[in-house]
């Protein structure tokens, strides 16, 4: 590392946790030009609640902010302070993401290069069973007058840095910021290990957080690439921003291709994402159309089979479909009696206005409202299963199991197959049936094994799986 590089210790003090919906509280900068050092703090006004764990922790209460200035107030002075310099922080994605987060609300980019000092620790300590800050203050021989405050914070930050320059030769120290600065920047409880584990394959992982929460559920072509790049600080999204300081660990599960990742990505999310089980634990329904009765229209679940090709649409609430429906009466001006539709009052059912009709639903044009109903419906209309049973779709050495536009299980043996087939058939979701919708229609015959004969016995008579 160059002497005369241009440096920036930086510390910051918050009123929760969460980038996007929490701010700034207080601000330690320390600037280094060569032997030109200067200090710099000050209280910040967030503007909104403090959470009780945050004034537990750094006794930063609303009465101790209410005089100080707003972020706003001093970004642009901040901004002309950090420029140029390497960004150097305990913990650097959570400070470098409350400040880009802070600058971005203003109108003011920032990107600079990022090092954690407690990557760094890891790096040049890696016998050193933790690295957090109150850690290396024993571990080192460190000083604070006070913890958990942004200035004497970003001093510890400076000592350690000056520890690491006097114990190691510069070049050692010039590769591994070097390395630091290339790669991602992890969450502190992050086994950094877990990174250069993960296989340059097509697969699906999860990131859990503390007590193996699952915090999100993603799909990669390349997970090793795609969590690097995902853990980089210019690259982070809000998303990413919000979540990834709480990420502990991540699992993964490769797969043989884009089909497979896709179908064990949907059914690895139903499971274990918390927001979507709850989505899809409710029933997803559908409307059905019985010529022979009035209304001529009712609301299914498509729990079941939806093969007999009677569903129209597909819609995760009853709500949402009976918004669909009037939405659809409306358009192509059809009988609001004859849907079932309830209305409110001052919406007039324009398909029995618009042929001078009185009364809505009147008998003599029930025909004619029902042919029109066909019409518009049939642009809703769920596919018909087009198999007489369970398929199973080659990718390379995995058969994809599918049966009536739900996926089942892969399997890799012969053996295998039997044993998904005798799983409990997935409940209808309508991310899958999109997506098999599309392939199967696209993909060569010889791809799609036919697996009926599975059901009554171990084994079909010819083998089944094999590569492309």
């Amino acid at each position: 590392m160059p002497p005369s590089q241009r440096l920036a210790f930086v510390d910051l003090e918050t009123s929760g946790l969460s980038p996007r919906a929490d701010r700034i509280t207080e601000i330690g900068v320390i600037t280094v030009d060569d032997d030109a050092i200067e200090e710099w703090t000050t209280l910040v006004n967030p503007g909104t609640r403090i959470a009780e764990r945050s004034r537990r922790f750094n006794g930063i209460t609303p009465a101790a902010v209410a005089d100080a200035p707003r972020f706003a107030d001093i970004a642009s002075a901040l901004a002309a302070r950090l420029a140029g310099r390497l960004f150097i922080a305990h913990n650097a994605r959570f400070d470098c993401g409350f400040l880009r987060a802070g600058f971005e609300r203003v109108g003011i980019e920032f990107q600079p290069p990022v090092v954690c000092s407690l990557m760094l620790s890891r790096k040049l300590y890696p016998a050193l069973a933790g690295h957090d800050l109150d850690t290396l203050m024993q571990r080192h021989g460190l000083y604070a007058e006070v913890r958990h405050r942004a200035l004497p914070d970003a001093r510890l930050v400076w000592q350690f840095w000056q520890l690491m320059r006097a114990g190691h030769p510069p070049a050692q120290l010039a590769a591994v910021i070097a390395t630091l600065l290339a790669g991602p920047v992890l969450p502190p409880h992050l086994d950094p290990s877990l990174i250069d584990r993960l296989p340059e394959a097509p697969g699906v992982y999860v990131l859990h957080g503390e007590d193996n929460t699952v915090l999100h559920v993603g799909k990669a072509s390349n997970l090793k690439l795609h969590l690097i790049n995902y853990f980089r600080l210019d690259r982070m999204s809000g998303k990413a921003l919000v979540m990834s300081h709480r990420i502990t660990n991540i699992t993964w599960r490769m797969t043989r291709g884009a089909i497979g990742t896709h179908l064990q990505f949907t059914a690895l999310a139903g499971a274990l994402a918390p927001a979507r089980h709850q989505r899809t634990a409710r029933a997803v329904c559908s409307w059905r159309l019985l010529p022979a009765r009035y209304p001529c229209v009712e609301l299914v679940e498509l729990a079941g089979r939806c093969g007999d090709g009677e569903a129209y649409g597909i819609y995760a609430s009853e709500r949402k479909a009976r918004n669909a429906l009037l939405r659809l009466a409306t358009r192509a001006h059809l009988c609001h009696a004859l849907l079932g539709i309830r209305a409110p009052a001052t919406d007039a059912c324009t398909g029995c206005e618009l042929n001078g009709m009185s009364a809505c639903g009147a008998k003599r044009a029930r025909l004619a409202h029902f042919t029109k109903a066909v019409v518009a419906l049939r642009a809703l209309r769920v596919a018909p299963w087009p198999y007489d049973g369970p398929v199973g779709i080659r990718e390379r050495a995995d058969l994809h199991i599918v049966d009536d536009w739900r996926y089942v299980g892969t399997a890799q043996s012969e053996h295998e197959i039997h044993q998904v087939l005798e799983t409990r058939r997935a409940e209808f979701d309508e991310d899958t049936f999109a997506f098999l919708a599309r392939t199967l229609a696209r993909l060569p015959r010889k791809r799609i094994v036919h697996l009926s004969h599975h059901l009554a016995t171990h084994a079909g008579p010819d083998p089944v799986i094999a590569q492309d």
